[in-house]
């Protein structure tokens, strides 16, 4: 019984949290990868790291392909997460779907990290060493950090 209060409380605030974030995007709201702001970064980007005209066009098509690529994941993540939480709310849980939503759910976020650090790996390929060295810098110097050091990804 302490298991699956532990898993229903853990799922409903995770699905809560996605979705809110989720929505965001979809109106575009408050991420750096929608709209106005997606130029805004890319301004930012060649300005900080000094890419000439073909970089930055270069950045901006695998910036478009990597959003288009993720957005589909990223809804496909939020449906396991729904269903997550519809089975939850049920009256007689089922703790074998639940098992099985949540083994779903950690298998997307594998997908979705894996397709990040492909598409930084992508994005490096492109900038020359010293590039690469400010680009580091940066992406450490802005991720906020936990407690325990670690540094919380942004998606």
């Amino acid at each position: 019984m302490k298991k699956t209060l532990i898993i229903l409380t853990t799922a409903l605030l995770l699905g809560f949290s996605t979705a809110s974030a989720d929505s965001n995007v979809q109106r575009g709201m408050g991420c750096l990868k929608t709209g106005r702001m997606l130029e805004y970064r890319m301004d930012m980007m060649q300005d900080n790291l000094g890419l000439n005209d073909r970089q930055c066009e270069q950045m901006e098509e695998l910036q478009a392909k990597h959003f288009r690529r993720v957005s589909a994941e990223h809804r496909r993540l939020m449906t396991f997460e729904r269903q997550l939480r519809e089975e939850s709310l049920k009256a007689s849980p089922d703790a074998k779907t639940i098992d099985l939503l949540a083994e779903k759910i950690g298998k997307q976020h594998t997908v979705l990290a894996r397709m990040r650090s492909a598409h930084v790996t992508e994005m490096n390929s492109i900038l020359t060493p010293a590039q690469r060295d400010s680009s580091m810098k940066a992406m450490k110097d802005s991720m906020p950090m936990r407690g325990n050091g670690r540094m919380m990804m942004c998606q």
